[in-house]
């Protein structure tokens, strides 16, 4: 008799060979308690990634579909197929909910966890009328967009940063966000009081408190810088978000300390665990290459909050693909922090996230809150959950007054805090039934939208704003 497979197939995909860059099948297979994508190609060979570290929690992410929203304007024709019709193409299923603005290719750190390509030899700074043409395009294929990122290279060495960040402000966008290595936050006190005058909100980089992990992320010792930059946001009232860069067995035990953080800082926002992606001018270089999946991400916070924050306290995005985002919200009661599956079943979870990248606090999310306050109410519950849960009721839904998507997202802020996890594809772990859903898209040069992923995989090193191909190219041939 033929002996039985040591693993369970769970289906195909298409994906891609690291080595090659071909687009290749790939078989997605369960084996022990994980779940693997592995590759077949046809010159490469073999070669397995984990998407998942539990095979329940990947059958239950699976079982919840996406919830797509229709894009204003038609894509782009499909001639080639999928990735390189990106624009995005017709056969894209989702339209763009946080747009990501590439600014400069300039940057002052080299950090070997960087999943970008930034040329050194020849700095870019996008001008602003380049920006507002962007903005317009980015509104006329998606608008309202809750958020707008401002990235770069590092946002901050652009010498009309500023000016950049004003032209964002536009009544279709809901909040502008500008991600930072922090250095130049540390010490320029007035460049963070102009940030929060402008209501811009800062995505601050922070993936490590300890020296050693800082030489391993970031080449070099940051620690001190982040914690002064994070101290200046705090005293100038800058919106933050803390965005961890979550990497196996070097920094992942660290969550805990990164989420106190942002529990003592009310200035913070949101905490955005971003896994470890193995690409890009530092990442796919980065060893060891063992990929963190989002249930290992919700798995490590769990670990390091001693169970304040749990793995059941996780949903999968309703706009993402559920391998891609999960969320979870906490209500600040006092001290405490309550996550909303403590008061909302999971479907009304995702029905309050459905429409946008942020929780959508509309008409009928007001049912569904009030729905939460009725139960709490007949069963007794928790009395000071109840009444925090009714003050954030009443400031997101005040009587007598209508506020605007965007207001009210501003009115419940102050009372909430949101982890999001988020798993970048490589080339180990590109899934185009993933890529054809993806919400977060970069508007380019020439007036496409190109999905994020598939933009750091194959369109960002073919744009001579931030990289030189041939150079790289005869450089690996010297090699």
């Amino acid at each position: 008799m033929r002996a039985t497979r040591p693993y369970t197939y769970l289906g195909t995909v298409q994906g891609m060979c690291r080595e090659c860059g071909s687009l290749v099948p790939c078989r997605v297979l369960a084996d022990g308690p994980s779940v693997y994508q592995e590759r077949l190609c046809p010159t490469c060979g073999k070669s397995r990634a984990r998407i998942a570290d539990s095979v329940e929690w990947y059958a239950a992410m699976m079982r919840t579909g996406v919830r797509c929203k229709p894009p204003r304007l038609e894509g782009r024709p499909v001639t080639r197929g999928c990735p390189h019709d990106c624009g995005p193409c017709r056969f894209h299923a989702n339209a763009c909910h946080l747009a990501v603005f590439s600014v400069t290719n300039a940057c002052n750190m080299s950090c070997p966890i960087c999943f970008t390509y930034n040329r050194p030899d020849r700095r870019y700074f996008m001008g602003r009328g380049e920006l507002s043409r962007l903005l317009d395009g980015a509104l006329a294929r998606a608008a309202p967009l809750d958020v707008v990122n401002v990235t770069g290279g590092e946002p901050t060495l652009h010498p009309e940063i500023l000016g950049l960040l004003e032209e964002c402000r536009r009544p279709e966008i809901g909040r502008v966000t500008m991600n930072s290595n922090g250095l130049r936050l540390a010490e320029d006190e007035d460049l963070c009081r102009r940030l929060a005058d402008l209501g811009i909100y800062v995505v601050l980089s922070l993936h490590t408190r300890r020296l050693e992990a800082s030489q391993a992320i970031h080449g070099c010792n940051v620690v001190d810088a982040k914690r002064r930059a994070l101290a200046n946001l705090q005293r100038f009232g800058v919106r933050t978000t803390l965005l961890n860069v979550m990497i196996r067995g070097v920094n992942d035990g660290e969550i805990g300390d990164i989420i106190r953080l942002a529990h003592e800082h009310n200035v913070v926002r949101s905490v955005t665990v971003q896994t470890m992606t193995f690409t890009g001018q530092g990442g796919k270089s980065f060893l060891p290459r063992r990929h963190m999946p989002l249930d290992g991400a919700a798995g490590a916070i769990e670990d390091a909050t001693a169970g304040l924050m749990r793995r059941e306290h996780f949903v999968p995005h309703p706009s993402a693909h559920p391998l891609c985002y999960a969320v979870a919200y906490y209500l600040k009661t006092g001290d405490r922090l309550r996550s909303f599956t403590d008061f909302l079943r999971p479907d009304e979870f995702r029905d309050v996230l459905a429409g946008g990248y942020l929780v959508q606090p509309g008409d009928a999310g007001e049912q569904i809150f009030r729905g939460a306050i009725d139960r709490l109410w007949a069963d007794r519950g928790d009395v000071p959950l109840l009444r925090d849960l009714r003050g954030l009721v009443e400031r997101v839904y005040p009587p007598g007054k209508t506020l605007t998507r965007f207001e009210r997202q501003r009115a419940a802020e102050d009372s909430l805090l949101a982890v999001y996890l988020h798993a970048h594809m490589d080339e180990d772990t590109l899934d185009l039934s993933r890529l054809v859903a993806c919400p977060d898209q970069v508007p380019d040069a020439d007036g496409r939208m190109v999905p994020a992923c598939a933009y750091n995989l194959f369109y960002r090193m073919k744009d001579e704003r931030f990289w030189d191909a041939a150079q790289e190219a005869a450089d690996g041939l010297r090699r």
